[in-house]
């Protein structure tokens, strides 16, 4: 008994504080109906998004155990600040408007907040801060953000039974929501001249 008790203890153990990476994306809700751009809309350059979270560039969250221990970590395929830019580029590609380096109108960002945590209940946030320079001159900045919490407090599928795809999908869901948030943002549309 003694045995069995000191083999479970051990691979308890190393699936503690693993990592994992993961892909985080931008896709159109489906069924979505996105606000068209006008007519006469141009291409926008989507400039840096530089990332002020105050963690390591690939870091999302973490699934704890309950005493607040990290059991399983996110970590994105690659920096948060690069994954951000990119979907926003898929953001304005799925409303029919190009990327263009070479455009008059760029947009640029201020990542605060992108991260994700389950104890119980599984948590994300994303907070970004959006700027639009028009022909060398600012013309917008609004801070666009979105909190999500999903599950249950009395679950199963917590500590080391969680399953990171789960988390995963929610804080895609969260930047994707605050994405919608930004690019759907009358004000936004006007300074981007969409």
């Amino acid at each position: 008994m003694r045995k069995i008790i000191v083999i479970v203890l051990c691979v308890l153990s190393m699936a503690a504080c693993s990592t994992t990476k993961v892909g985080l994306k931008y896709e159109s809700a489906k069924g979505s109906d996105k606000t068209a751009p006008a007519a006469a809309a141009g291409p926008v350059a989507v400039g840096n998004f530089a990332d002020e979270r105050g963690e390591p560039a690939t870091w999302l969250g973490s699934i704890r155990g309950t005493y607040g221990n990290p059991i399983k970590n996110l970590e994105s395929d690659q920096p948060v600040s690069k994954l951000v830019q990119t979907a926003f580029v898929d953001g304005l590609h799925a409303r029919g408007v190009e990327n263009s380096p070479t455009a008059s109108t760029q947009m640029t960002g201020v990542i605060r907040k992108l991260d994700c945590n389950q104890v119980f209940r599984r948590e994300a946030n994303v907070e970004i801060e959006i700027s639009v320079v028009d022909a060398g001159r600012s013309t917008f900045k609004q801070t666009y953000s979105t909190s999500n919490i999903d599950g249950s407090v009395v679950s199963l599928n917590i500590g080391i039974f969680a399953a990171v795809e789960d988390l995963r999908v929610l804080t895609e869901k969260t930047l994707r929501e605050t994405i919608d948030k930004a690019l759907d943002d009358p004000a936004l549309r006007a300074a981007l001249h969409l």
